[in-house]
């Protein structure tokens, strides 16, 4: 069986809105591995519920800054202004699906989901809440990737990466020595 490497939404986001370029070379390797069937590039419903989001985000703040809005104002927009979100959510909404479902299409990357059956993954959610203080959200990337058997995780979240320990082979692209690391003893390996 290929390897599972698991990509966590911030850096998927890093690849797509080219944020990061040394991430961006990283997951660029990783999708050239995958065409050629070395490995396989996963991430779960969950970050793709994130990436969703945060291209909504992205688009609705950058909507309110061409309006010249500032900082605070667009905060309030944001949690107030249910027409404007909904007007810019619906002019956006199919550019955001198409960019998110051509990119996960296009590089074959596997949608990992998680179910609940007497296995008792509920228990290992709460452990992942309760003994690594995981946000819900983090809680349920995490549990996903243990339970399809990831083999490494890959993020940019320092906080996450801390609190998962050893519970996943886990590197934060973001930082130079991990991802140095990450290069020389895996992407080199394969």
């Amino acid at each position: 069986m290929a390897d599972v490497f698991f990509l966590d939404a911030n850096v998927l986001l890093d690849y797509l809105e080219k944020r990061n370029q040394e991430v961006m070379d990283v997951v660029a390797q990783l999708l050239l591995f995958q065409r050629k069937s070395k490995i396989i590039v996963a991430t779960s419903v969950f970050n793709v519920v994130e990436l969703i989001d945060t291209e909504f985000q992205i688009r609705f703040i950058g909507e309110c800054i061409n309006e010249r809005m500032s900082g605070d104002e667009i905060l309030s927009k944001l949690n107030r202004d249910k027409g404007m979100y909904k007007e810019i959510a619906d002019t956006n909404k199919e550019k955001i699906a198409t960019k998110i479902n051509d990119f996960i299409v296009k590089n074959q990357i596997e949608i990992l989901s998680l179910s609940f059956d007497e296995s008792g993954r509920h228990e290992e959610l709460y452990k992942l809440i309760y003994e690594k203080t995981l946000r819900p959200q983090d809680a349920l990337i995490v549990a996903t990737a243990l339970a399809n058997n990831a083999t490494y995780f890959l993020s940019n979240d320092k906080e996450l990466l801390d609190a998962i320990g050893k519970l996943l082979i886990a590197f934060n692209l973001r930082n130079k020595e991990q991802r140095e690391t990450f290069r020389d003893n895996v992407l080199k390996a394969i």
